[in-house]
């Protein structure tokens, strides 16, 4: 499903994008998210009016932009660039109106493959048939089911209940209700930086912890040499701790960590 997002909005990238998670209220890691569920299902109405978009091929990233990129694995300076500049780049806007159902199935439902798909009928029927055509069955208890249903809407006057009035007054109330994107790692020039943004970006994406908690998180993730490298062997030194203290939040308790060498002497076993 996330992959099908990413194509309506142009990208191949595999990992979810931030506006598919909060379609689906996904919070935890891309992994765990994907562990927690069992199948994910999207009904509704479209109403694009216009498209604007950007024409140029050639995009160019401000020099500004480009200095902020740090040249080592820098959390801090990674963290903030991530803060004040983004993971992508918006190339075009749809606006219109939508009205849309989300549904997702956790997996400890036991409802199989053909009876989710009959409930996803039943709520859409519940929320997009006129009054007049709504049945008489009672309301679907999704708690019971294993499901989380979200209703999103976005353009048009809230306040009208009904799908086909409610689509009559998009024209006069649009709002943006799709997007296409380009990474902004795409437009960095061959920089030996370039490696380190993408990388962080990527963790961002897939992990998605707070973005104020970002440079602590970045700062666990510098790769460790166990073994000696042999020469002529390319390899990333192990990065020396900015501060002997480990800290999980931004206004969490510290743990003090001692940075002094301990020599241990052998042990040596009996002889019998």
């Amino acid at each position: 499903m996330a992959e099908h997002f990413n194509r309506k909005a142009s990208l191949l990238e595999t990992v979810p994008l931030g506006s598919f998670n909060s379609l689906f209220s996904f919070t935890g890691s891309w992994k765990n998210d994907a562990a927690a569920t069992k199948a994910l299902a999207v009904d509704g109405y479209s109403v694009p009016l216009y498209r604007v978009k950007i024409t140029s091929d050639e995009l160019v990233l401000q020099e500004s932009v480009k200095r902020a990129i740090p040249y080592i694995w820098d959390p801090p300076a990674l963290a903030s660039f991530i803060e004040n500049y983004g993971t992508h780049i918006i190339t075009s806007v749809m606006v219109g109106g939508k009205d849309e159902v989300y549904i997702k199935q956790h997996s400890s439902s036991q409802l199989s493959e053909m009876e989710f798909r009959n409930y996803v009928r039943e709520i859409g029927n519940e929320r997009f048939s006129d009054v007049e055509n709504k049945s008489n069955a009672p309301p679907i208890n999704y708690s019971e089911k294993d499901m989380t249903v979200i209703f999103r809407r976005r353009g048009g006057c809230d306040l009208v209940q009904n799908s086909v009035e409610w689509i009559k007054t998009v024209s006069s109330a649009p709002d943006v209700i799709g997007m296409t994107f380009l990474p902004i790692v795409s437009l960095v020039d061959d920089i030996p930086g370039k490696k380190h943004i993408a990388r962080a970006i990527d963790l961002y994406l897939t992990y998605k912890p707070p973005i104020e908690e970002l440079q602590y998180f970045l700062d666990f993730q510098v790769p460790l040499v166990w073994a000696p490298v042999p020469l002529g062997i390319a390899g990333q030194n192990r990065k020396e701790p900015v501060c002997p203290s480990l800290q999980f939040s931004l206004m969490g308790p510290k743990l003090f960590v001692s940075t002094e060498q301990v020599n241990l002497a052998p042990l040596t076993r009996p002889c019998h």
